[in-house]
């Protein structure tokens, strides 16, 4: 499906723009300005900041340890280094409704496209982890109505997500995701789903968008093009990155260790000046001279 935008659409409308099309569009999960940078530079149409990641890269588990201040910074960082879409991953919404209301307006202030509130009770744990529990319908609807009056502006994008599946199974997923839906919520998420009937079933249960999470290394894997024919809005990549990064550094340190050189490792390496060039440093330079020579 084809779906033209204005060439001044903001970066929400370019977010609902992809989920209409329902083609499972693959973007990719990272916890930093330099991630969104890769994954823009590589043709994606948006990035998606991964609280996993996030904290990560701050040496804790996915367990409600980082803040809304620490989530809402790396997210500004995130959205000011790319011209592409946000989605911002705030977990349960970082307490009662009116702190999700001030989320909600920070992270539209910070310039997230986009933001999707769970249905587990706090502190929460990251979907592929036990010892979850789910809050019941009334506290998630108050959750999402807090989201929904508290933005600004329609173009940035509500996401209610369930982790209903690994607890209670699919029927249970699907029946809180229309029950989002009913709320008014712009899409649903729901990680967990296994095999491409599973997703079909959700996608077709529900009339908005769905966005489905893929987990390398915990589930079946299918490729783009067969979730695609599913029906899915939307197939984030959350921990691709990551993983990706935590193994090759694993890879180049023990070789490190083991050899006294990274010389072997190198043909596997971005050049300095590449990565220099990518971050700007040039563009800096140009300002730079410019200012100081009064043109």
């Amino acid at each position: 499906m084809t779906i033209s935008l204005p060439s001044d659409a903001t970066r929400g409308a370019r977010v609902r723009a992809m989920l209409a099309k329902r083609e499972a569009v693959a973007v990719p999960g990272t916890h930093d300005a330099l991630g969104a940078m890769l994954i823009e530079a590589a043709g994606f149409e948006a990035v998606y900041m991964s609280g996993y990641c996030v904290a990560a890269s701050r040496g804790k588990p996915d367990i409600g340890l980082i803040s809304a201040t620490e989530m809402i910074a790396q997210a500004g960082q995130v959205a000011t280094a790319v011209k592409i879409p946000v989605i911002a991953d705030a977990d349960t919404g970082y307490g009662d409704v009116s702190n999700i209301a001030e989320t909600v307006r920070a992270l539209e202030r910070a310039g997230v496209a986009a933001m999707h509130l769970e249905d587990q009770m706090s502190p929460k744990r990251c979907g592929a982890m036990t010892g979850k529990a789910l809050v019941d319908d009334a506290e998630m609807a108050g959750r999402l109505r807090a989201a929904l009056q508290a933005r600004t502006s329609p173009d940035f994008l509500v996401i209610g997500r369930t982790d209903a599946v690994t607890l209670h199974g699919l029927e249970e997923a699907i029946r809180r995701l229309r029950k989002m839906a009913e709320l008014g919520v712009d899409a649903v998420m729901v990680p967990s789903l296994s095999s491409l009937d599973e997703c079909r079933a959700v996608a077709e249960a529900v009339n908005i968008p769905v966005i489905h999470t893929v987990a390398e290394t915990i589930r079946p894997l299918h490729p783009q093009s067969e979730l695609a024919k599913t029906g899915l809005g939307m197939a984030l990549y959350p921990i691709t990155l990551i993983q990706g990064i935590v193994g090759w550094q694993r890879s180049l340190l023990a070789h490190l260790k083991a050899e006294g050189s990274t010389a072997a490792m190198t043909p596997d390496m971005a050049p300095l000046a590449q990565i220099t060039d990518m971050l700007g440093a040039s563009r800096y330079a140009a300002f730079e001279r410019r200012v100081m020579s009064g043109e």
